[in-house]
């Protein structure tokens, strides 16, 4: 069975790998109580090893009888499976959601990378943040957590640092199955995603130079008979295109060569098309691309991925996307209310 919870011990090496344990207290679904205090817990301070007292003429930071944790932005890790979301500190295991405050002091790669997920991870459970918000890149690990905490399923997903990942392959085995996807957070179009089956596959990527800087997810494979595009315009998705690859590979987008079948929406599993709908208004998008993945045994649904800049007037089918598209503007349009010339006595922005 998938164990949802990841937490590496750093520095710690078991024949050759770092050893991952389960935590003997859950706290991932952890909200604050009515009534308790924001400021209850820990201060942590990613980034701050300017203020540690060992670093500073100053004395550190001394924030009276509150307990001051210091961590780098490559000690955080996330663990994501629907509706049981965790972000934690991999010093010692403690989840973000235990401190008090979390607080960005400094932004060195990949800092502004993590952030939008971080802080998704802490407003869901009511905690306060400094400098984070609207800081931080909308990136494939803030959808997946965002989606999954509003309970829309997701391929179980682990975000760790790289000096934690290269020696990860046993554990994410383990959890993910194999074989698992390892893809790049920040790339689309199929760039920079791999089908892992053994370990010389998964340190190939990691460790090849030109790769050095990508910051990767490990992610359940979900076995399917393709994929499928959803285009999203307000409250509806007109458009349902299915790609499967032709060559082979887990990739199906049509850049890479994969094979496109327009759907009939009339037809097609209502509830795959209110989750599409679901998961664009989840990321604020009213016109969106949503690819989904039906498990090819259980039929179970699985939300992959939500474009905010999906390719309508080119690619497969633009011709129909391009007519959905002018459809949705035109009944747009014509719900706004009419502007009706200002009475001349009022033109001037007041009465006379």
């Amino acid at each position: 069975m998938l164990t949802a919870l990841l937490i590496a011990v750093p520095a710690i090496i078991l024949s050759g790998r770092v050893a991952v344990w389960i935590a003997t207290k859950d706290r991932r679904d952890r909200k604050v109580p009515p009534g308790e205090p924001d400021g209850q817990g820990p201060l942590l301070v990613i980034n701050g090893e300017v203020f540690r007292p060992e670093e500073t003429n100053a004395g550190g930071l001394d924030v009276g009888a509150v307990e001051t944790v210091f961590r780098g932005i490559a000690d955080i890790a996330f663990t994501v499976e629907t509706n049981r979301t965790r972000v934690y500190e991999t010093v010692s295991g403690i989840d973000l959601a235990d401190f008090g405050l979390v607080q960005i002091a400094a932004y060195p790669r990949p800092t502004g990378t993590l952030l939008s997920a971080i802080t998704a991870y802490l407003a869901d459970r009511q905690r306060p943040v400094v400098n984070m918000a609207q800081i931080g890149a909308p990136t494939k690990l803030y959808q997946l957590i965002r989606l999954a905490q509003d309970g829309l399923p997701v391929p179980l997903t682990f975000y760790l640092p790289r000096r934690l990942l290269n020696d990860a392959f046993e554990d994410l085995a383990e959890r993910l199955c194999l074989p698992f996807v390892l893809k790049a957070m920040n790339a689309s179009g199929g760039r920079l995603n791999y089908l892992i089956h053994n370990e010389q596959e998964f340190l190939l990527h990691l460790l090849d130079p030109d790769q050095k800087a990508v910051a990767f997810l490990a992610q359940q494979f979900i076995p399917n008979n393709g994929t499928f595009r959803l285009l999203v315009l307000g409250d509806q998705a007109p458009i349902v295109i299915h790609r499967c690859s032709t060559d082979g590979t887990h990739l199906t987008n049509t850049e890479r060569g994969g094979h496109a079948t327009l759907f009939d929406t009339d037809t097609f599993d209502d509830d795959a098309l209110a989750m599409a709908v679901r998961g664009a208004a989840l990321m604020g998008c009213e016109v969106a691309g949503v690819n989904l993945v039906q498990h090819r045994d259980t039929r179970q649904w699985h939300v992959l991925e939500v474009s905010s800049s999906p390719a309508i007037g080119n690619g497969a089918f633009a011709a129909e996307k391009t007519g959905a598209y002018a459809t949705y503007l035109h009944n747009k349009l014509s719900r706004r209310p009419v502007l009706r010339p200002r009475p001349p006595h009022l033109q001037e922005g007041r009465p006379r």
